[in-house]
């Protein structure tokens, strides 16, 4: 005896208009994400390599004000867009050798540089209603022993 299918034949190879609606709307959505992730790990790499090639420069000087010369210059060697991701900042710079006299037990001469960096973000991160801004800002510090100091003997 043979046997009746009663299933009508279909044809499974298409995609529905639905289907395709929704994975192109998950698929922008990750990509705008992955944009705005990928400007922000560009951003902390860019301002984390500034400072600490900053401080290197600085440690290798034998006074402050070429120091922060040499801090500056390196500084400026690193380059951005300047729109989503802005000019690195030098913030803040300690330079301590406590003025040619030898340093107290257990300290030593330093250098300490503080760079920062704004970003605009290209797409707003919203979060279930929630807006979030789309301009951060990165800070790095770095500390270095200075490798020149000029320390004079009693």
């Amino acid at each position: 005896m043979k046997k009746i299918n009663l299933t009508p034949y279909r044809n499974s190879s298409g995609f529905s208009f639905a289907e395709v609606a929704i994975s192109s709307f998950l698929v922008m959505i990750l990509a705008i994400v992955c944009i705005n992730i990928s400007i922000l790990v560009f951003a902390c790499s860019v301002n984390d390599k500034a400072c600490r090639d900053a401080v290197r420069a600085a440690a290798q000087q034998p006074n402050a004000a070429r120091a922060q010369n040499f801090a500056v210059a390196s500084i400026k060697n690193h380059k951005t867009d300047g729109y989503f991701i802005s000019p690195i900042t030098l913030t803040n710079f300690n330079y301590n050798d406590f003025n040619g006299n030898p340093p107290p037990p257990g300290q030593c001469p330093l250098v300490q540089v503080t760079t920062s960096v704004d970003v605009t973000l290209p797409a707003p991160v919203i979060f279930f209603g929630a807006t979030l801004t789309n301009k951060m800002k990165f800070s790095q510090i770095y500390t270095s022993p200075i490798i020149k100091t000029k320390i004079v003997m009693p």
